[in-house]
């Protein structure tokens, strides 16, 4: 029997449900996030950003590694 994949993408709106998951106040809102996106080259994001159409989808284990610092770079 075979085993089913585990899905890591995340669209924006279920990435920040996920971080901002028990939280009294939202942290990043999706509008944050969409920031990080349209600069992801300038600041390391874009090896976990999937565009598909326009559709975007953002690699959950790869966008907390980099929002803690990890792979992340700082704008000029």
């Amino acid at each position: 029997m075979d085993q089913p994949t585990v899905n890591h993408w995340r669209s924006i709106g279920a990435m920040a449900e996920i971080v901002n998951a028990g939280a009294k106040k939202p942290t990043l809102s999706e509008h944050a996030l969409r920031h990080y996106v349209r600069t992801a080259e300038q600041n390391g994001l874009s090896p976990h950003i999937r565009r598909l159409g326009r559709k975007i989808l953002i690699h959950e284990q790869g966008f907390l590694s980099w929002l803690s610092g990890e792979g992340r770079r700082e704008a000029a």
